[in-house]
């Protein structure tokens, strides 16, 4: 896999250092941005870069980047800026009943960003002794396999913000043993988009805090997926990049 194609200033920044031998004092830095963390792009893009790189590499990226202490540094505060937006999320959006043109191009989206069931039964490992003493092996299964399980043939550079939002929240949980919680909560949501919220929440030992955190970011960012394919469907554009507009019988006159 090579790298993608950047979407703003801090993306064309890191792929262009990532082709690069890393020189002496990198120019990464993390920007503000004008929108909110979900729907930004080059926030999104250079995360996924990151946790990509360290995850499964990029045929394209010189030697000497995977252990830079300049890009730990970079991606340690594109961590920082998207766990605060995440923490600040509440469920409030109401995800769309989609056509099946937009069922369609949703699963489009979920097969790019959402893990497999097989993958999911980590949280058998997890349940009972989240915090407590653990094994090595249920230790590799939940920081390896979780994070590995992802398609990344799916195409990221169709990949909206709001899709990548929801693979870098799952990167973001599953990575830091701090987060466990809001992993199981994330995992759990997965299986329940669409149904009871707390059908299936699995009793683990996890701070009830950490499991709504996981649980009310992967609700509230796939409503807000959800939202996204509708819009553009009413717009009449695909709601992925890079691509055309789907054919329609219909004529749209703009001005």
């Amino acid at each position: 896999m090579r790298l993608p194609a950047p979407r703003g200033h801090m993306s064309s920044a890191l792929v262009a250092a990532l082709r690069l031998p890393p020189p002496p004092r990198p120019a990464l830095l993390v920007s503000g941005g004008t929108r909110e963390a979900w729907q930004d792009d080059d926030l999104q893009l250079s995360l996924w870069i990151c946790y990509e790189l360290r995850m499964r590499g990029f045929d394209d990226v010189a030697t000497g980047w995977e252990d830079h202490p300049a890009l730990a540094q970079f991606h340690a505060a594109l961590e920082a800026r998207w766990e605060g937006a995440l923490r600040s999320l509440t469920e409030v959006t109401s995800p769309v009943a989609l056509s099946d043109e937009g069922l369609a191009e949703l699963r489009r989206h979920q097969a790019f960003w959402q893990p497999r069931s097989e993958m999911r039964s980590v949280l058998r490992d997890i349940q009972g002794d989240a915090y407590g003493t653990r094994s090595e092996h249920t230790h590799s299964v939940l920081f390896t396999v979780t994070l590995r399980d992802l398609d990344p043939f799916a195409g990221v550079d169709e990949m909206p913000a709001p899709t990548l939002a929801l693979a870098n929240a799952l990167s973001l949980f599953g990575l830091h043993r701090r987060l466990v919680g809001a992993l199981v909560g994330f995992l759990t949501a997965v299986d329940t988009i669409g149904g009871d919220p707390f059908a299936q929440l699995l009793p683990v030992q996890c701070p009830p805090e950490d499991v709504r955190l996981g649980f009310t970011a992967c609700h509230e960012l796939h409503a807000r997926l959800t939202q996204h394919v509708h819009a553009s469907q009413q717009a009449g554009r695909t709601s992925l990049r890079g691509r055309r507009p789907p054919v329609s019988g219909r004529v749209n006159v703009g001005c």
